[in-house]
């Protein structure tokens, strides 16, 4: 077995170049959240000609590769989002955002650490396995989703509620980014969008209208001592609050306004819920109410409209909620194991943002970790790449936690 753990690391080596050609490419097709249609076609040519068994896209635009097992084992499934974030400005990249540069041991350019790089990792580690003429008892899933960024795990709900729930999955691996440890879960998160009506006037004489502003203010404050008595966990961290927007309409010069927004991003532990979070701020408001009754501020989980690359829409509640897989679930010591036999001695941590995994792990029970060798530290930022090294070393432990898991056949 030993020197089926060797060949492993010689082939991920060999097909080095191959996955740097397509990382490259992935990085150099913008797929912004709900236009992923050309990363999809990519990555979907790129199963094909590598020979999977089965290659298909889902009525959502998700994209689905299975390398067959012959049955009796335990099946993986490793998922990766399509999707990225804008640019931003092109003048603070030291490579074009879109180059796919290779540089200093890097591949640069935007989603290369979240998930492009992690992608490639995936889809040649399994390949491995191909080349190698090894079967594997369970079947290998690669799926890969829409609209991740936004934050609602749209694209992953209505891929595990389509093909994946015939499926029995024993573990979940997301690319997400962990610099090759395992990653063991998140912080939930909700976002509750507060609305403060009140009622137009003219500025210069605000005492004629209502000022949605004004009375928005009292209940941010008191919204303040939330922060507080935020609970925490050992492993996961401490439950944390943010004012990540606020506006006013109608928004013009000389005109009291008559509706204020704002959004608040809340990040929970598990034990704590989004009712929860949603129960808590709207008894603040209350009791603000109480002092002012002028005060009309209502709150709710904020509601995003998706609409697929395939046309198919439909509005979601912000929610993710927190997970945590523990440290000797089966799974996770059979990865940690696949990867010590090539060398690799990763250490447990978890994201501080969310994940998919909330997902397959909240309403499939499926005990999802993350392994890639995505870096977080490049994620969303002008300095977006992976390196290359770390790339070639994940897809030989891609392919060892294939072997772990599923058996070989």
């Amino acid at each position: 077995m030993e020197k089926l753990y060797e060949q492993i690391t010689e082939y991920a080596e060999a097909f080095r170049e191959e996955m740097v050609s397509f990382v490259q490419r992935l990085v150099q097709t913008p797929s912004e959240s709900q236009h992923e249609e050309n990363v999809a076609k990519l990555i979907t040519e790129e199963l094909a000609k590598l020979g999977f068994d089965e290659v298909f896209t889902d009525p959502y635009g998700n994209v689905v590769g299975i390398y067959k097992g012959t049955g009796g084992g335990d099946n993986i499934l490793f998922n990766c989002h399509m999707d990225q974030v804008a640019s931003g400005n092109p003048d603070d990249w030291e490579y074009p955002p879109y180059s796919g540069a290779v540089a200093d041991g890097y591949i640069h350019g935007r989603g290369a650490s979240d998930t492009k790089g992690a992608m490639a990792a995936q889809v040649y580690g399994v390949y491995i396995l191909k080349k190698l003429g090894i079967r594997l008892k369970g079947d290998v899933l690669l799926t890969f989703v829409i609209d991740e960024e936004p934050g609602d795990m749209w694209g992953m709900k209505h891929l595990c509620e389509g093909y994946l729930k015939k499926i029995p999955i024993a573990l979940g691996v997301l690319g997400e980014s962990t610099s090759l440890d395992v990653y063991l879960g998140h912080r939930g998160r909700t976002e509750i969008e507060l609305i403060s009506r009140g009622v137009m006037s003219h500025s210069s004489a605000p005492w004629l209208g209502g000022n949605a502003v004004d009375k928005m203010v009292p209940v941010l404050a008191a919204l303040e001592e939330l922060k507080k008595d935020m609970k925490e966990d050992a492993f996961l961290g401490k439950s944390t609050q943010s004012v990540t927007h606020i506006s006013c309409t109608p928004g013009w010069g000389s005109t009291v306004p008559d509706v204020c927004r704002v959004w608040i991003d809340r990040r929970y532990i598990p034990g704590e819920s989004a009712e929860g979070v949603l129960a808590d701020i709207r008894r603040v408001i209350a009791a603000c109410k109480e002092k002012d009754p002028e005060i009309n501020v209502t709150a709710n989980m904020r509601v995003l409209s998706h609409t697929s690359y395939t046309g198919l829409k439909e509005d979601e509640n912000m929610d993710k909620p927190a997970y945590l897989v523990e440290q000797d679930n089966p799974y996770v010591v059979k990865t940690v194991a696949a990867l010590k036999k090539l060398g690799q001695n990763p250490g447990f941590d978890k994201w501080n943002f969310g994940t998919d995994g909330a997902y397959t792990f909240c309403y499939l029970g499926i005990p999802t970790i993350g392994y890639s060798c995505c870096e977080e530290i490049y994620t969303h930022r002008p300095k977006d790449r992976v390196n290359i090294d770390m790339l070639v070393k994940c897809a030989a432990g891609n392919a060892s936690i294939c072997l772990e898991v599923c058996g070989q056949a």
